[in-house]
């Protein structure tokens, strides 16, 4: 073989090896495959392929890792990689960390280094160059007493708020987008209020669920403890200093037994009391109180027994909170406006 012939097979055989260790990549070893990445999301797009999926990943400068969802050919951009993530299963989708990807599949911006603040970008003349990237809004805001769920933090990412237990959306409006500015939306104070108390203690005021309302049903459950000369059970509900309906079952007090009384103190004065000579409980009996004030009428039932209609003295003031005291032990309290 001559010099010349030997050179030229050296030479093919170099060029076998280069274009063998130009595609020794193996994306099978690289994807995980069934797996979601939950809450990292900060870009999402229609893609292609894993690959291209991939390609975006590297030109950027935040992204760490990359899910595709195989049926819509969605790419997921996260700012989080699988080992500090929090990864899932999840049927249709691929999760892979973009450390385990050649550099080279993202072209001109293989070479190409950009701030943190930019992503690498191809011009209309194949030239890398660095522009703004938006990094998403970030975690979402908590609200007390709720949890939220969402999928990412992307442009237009929705965040949705549920109430925790014994706690009621007070708003119809319980989500929050990530906007353009890199905030999420706000959301109004207060979205969360409290309807029941288990086993409350007494002489504390307890707030309406979502701040004072002439359309709601007070439902008190206890155990009236004691029946002598010294001892009622009082249900009160303010307005600030007032009270606009108070509640009273006189067991045997003063010259009244067995009687039910509903009163008003508007401005530290006592209105004229209304009584009922009735009380169905028993001590040492749980019994339920329900106070349901709609149309400016207080209306009182004790164990689905109508007691009274008690009309308000103050036209158009909504209570604001409750108040329990007297000789009772009271196991619960639900309050539902509407």
């Amino acid at each position: 073989m001559s010099s010349n012939h030997g050179e030229l097979v050296l030479f093919i055989l170099g060029i076998v090896k280069l274009v063998y260790c130009d595609n020794c990549f193996d994306m099978a070893t690289a994807v995980q495959h069934g797996k979601y990445m939950e809450q990292q999301i900060f870009r999402k797009f229609r893609s292609p392929s894993p690959y291209a999926c991939a390609s975006e990943c590297l030109m950027s400068s935040a992204c760490l890792s990359f899910g595709f969802e195989k049926k819509t050919r969605t790419c997921h951009l996260n700012s989080n990689s699988s080992a500090n993530g929090n990864v899932v299963a999840r049927a249709g989708f691929l999760l892979s960390d973009i450390l385990h990807w050649p550099k080279s599949i993202a072209g001109p911006c293989s070479q190409k280094q950009c701030p943190a603040t930019t992503r690498c970008q191809v011009n209309r003349l194949d030239l890398a160059t660095c522009v703004p990237e938006f990094r998403g809004c970030g975690q979402p805001p908590e609200v007390t007493n709720a949890t939220n769920t969402y999928e990412g933090h992307y442009l237009g990412s929705v965040t949705t708020y549920t109430c925790r237990q014994d706690f009621r959306a007070c708003y119809d409006k319980v989500t929050s987008i990530c906007q353009s500015s890199g905030q999420w939306e706000n959301l109004t104070a207060g979205l969360c209020g409290q309807f029941i108390w288990h086993n409350p203690v007494l002489r504390v005021h307890y707030a309406l669920p979502c701040g004072p309302s002439d359309k709601f049903r007070a439902t008190v459950t206890g155990t009236p403890t004691h029946a002598n000369s010294q001892h009622r059970w009082n249900i009160w509900l303010w307005k600030d200093t007032d009270v606009l309906a108070l509640s009273e079952f006189r067991f045997n007090y003063d010259s009244y037994i067995n009687v039910t009384v509903m009163n008003t103190e508007i401005n530290g004065s006592w209105g004229q009391p209304v009584r009922v000579h009735s009380l169905p409980m028993t001590v040492g009996q749980e019994t339920e109180v329900q106070i349901t004030f709609h149309g400016g009428i207080y209306r009182l039932d004790i164990d689905g027994k109508s007691m009274f209609n008690f009309t308000e003295r103050v036209p158009g003031a909504k209570p604001g909170s409750i108040y329990i005291d007297g000789s009772v032990s009271v196991r619960m309290i639900e309050i539902l406006s509407y």
